[in-house]
């Protein structure tokens, strides 16, 4: 049994991953109206640019850059992908939680249920699946192609 698990984790999560990465699925934009608040139902993909805090939340797979600050991941479980390069240092929870600190380097993340904090002076990033962002601070974002738009310092709340 635990030999099929291993099976498991190394041929079909990979797989799984790739098709998340290479085949969004269709999604159709909520109200068009030119605000900075944008909710697009379904699944998709958002990029974004910006310095500020950043919070994501669902089954996704995120990857990107950082130039100094911290990432945290929350919900991580056996099948949670997280790598992170260029950390100062890391911090493990007691419930999984992962916490890397003074992170100048790339990161990639995947999984379901799962939920990443970001806190930087200049973030980069693009993720692929279904959930919730809140943006906070200065930048740009594009949902599923449509954009640019502009993180509200107040904050803007987007599905993806």
């Amino acid at each position: 049994m635990r030999r099929l698990s291993t099976m498991f984790r190394l041929a079909v999560l990979p797989a799984v991953l790739s098709l998340a990465v290479a085949a969004p699925g269709a999604v159709a934009a909520a109200d068009a109206a030119p605000t900075s608040d944008v909710v697009v139902a379904g699944s998709g993909t958002l990029a974004a640019k910006g310095a500020g805090y950043v919070r994501l939340a669902g089954s996704y797979v995120l990857n990107g850059s950082m130039d100094g600050g911290w990432l945290k991941v929350t919900g991580v479980t056996r099948w949670t992908v997280v790598r992170v390069s260029g950390w100062e240092s890391k911090t493990r929870f007691a419930d999984g939680s992962l916490l890397f600190r003074g992170v100048h380097g790339s990161f990639h993340i995947a999984g379901r249920s799962i939920t990443t904090a970001i806190s930087s002076p200049l973030v980069r990033f693009a993720a692929t699946g279904h959930g919730r962002a809140h943006l906070v601070g200065t930048g740009i974002y594009f949902v599923n192609g449509h954009g640019p738009f502009r993180w509200a310092d107040a904050g803007v709340n987007s599905a993806f």
